[in-house]
């Protein structure tokens, strides 16, 4: 079931829904990226032709993700295809976006091109950001939000994910490291598959909690016995266990979509 092959609108919608979301967090969780920032305050819309859209505005040396385009944007970033969008995510050089709008902003692009390295170092866990303890709680961190936010996404477009989903109990599920007030969360059965970071809307119907970020490090990365962890307490899954165990077979589909590059 998790080799069926990708499809491409549904790893644009990723890209956009799941992976830039996650430039929120990272500002706020990494002086690096802030440093980067500095002073910036701009907003970029980026967005498929005839397709979705997400915008990005920078203040204050942080990031907040909005879903589709906002009015009168710094500058207008557009794809021609899902496969346009795609190609430039995953660093192909001659996927070079439309500049519909904003191309004088010079220092707000570098800007945004920077953050976006970082962004990818970051989730593909570059050895750079892997040899701090610091560096490899944000890559779980952030791998843990684009994992969950990913499953809006696949909800709503991969047919092995949908088929796999019919069989689930409805409810919410969140996922969240011990002692974190924010989890992610995906709510089974809502009529849009939502999903988001911070406090879930209600109480969850099943909570995935890692105990701390070295369990969730090695977990993201296939490094640990998850089943084992979870009989020593290590993961914690606390209500509605057949949800929990069925979205993370989903969960593997991300696996096909953003499997990084080799090292």
């Amino acid at each position: 079931m998790t080799h069926a092959p990708a499809n491409p609108a549904v790893l644009a919608n990723l890209y956009l829904s799941a992976v830039l979301p996650c430039l929120a967090d990272l500002t706020d969780q990494d002086p690096v990226a802030r440093d980067m920032l500095g002073d910036l305050r701009a907003s970029i819309v980026l967005r498929v032709c005839n397709g979705p859209a997400a915008t990005v505005r920078f203040a204050g040396g942080k990031a907040v993700w909005e879903d589709g385009a906002v009015r009168a944007p710094s500058v207008i970033l557009l794809f021609l295809s899902n496969g346009h969008l795609n190609a430039f995510f995953s660093g192909k050089k001659w996927a070079v976006p439309v500049l519909l709008w904003g191309g004088w902003h010079i220092s707000i692009l570098a800007r945004f091109s920077k953050l976006a390295q970082r962004l990818e170092a970051v989730l593909d866990g570059h050895p750079e950001v892997l040899e701090t303890s610091a560096g490899r709680r944000l890559h779980a961190r952030l791998s843990l939000i684009a994992a969950g936010l990913g499953l809006h996404a696949l909800a709503q477009g991969d047919d092995t994910a949908r088929q796999a989903l019919r069989s689930l109990p409805h409810g919410l599920a969140s996922f969240a490291i011990e002692g974190d007030e924010r989890a992610v969360w995906f709510d089974h059965g809502s009529a849009d598959y939502a999903a988001g970071w911070g406090v879930p809307p209600r109480r969850p119907d099943v909570r995935i909690v890692f105990t701390d970020a070295d369990i969730a490090y090695g977990a993201m990365r296939d490094e640990i016995d998850t089943l084992a962890a979870v009989g020593g307490g290590r993961i914690r899954v606390e209500g509605l266990i057949p949800l929990a165990d069925g979205l993370n077979f989903v969960m593997e589909r991300l696996r096909i979509y953003l499997k990084p590059p080799a090292q």
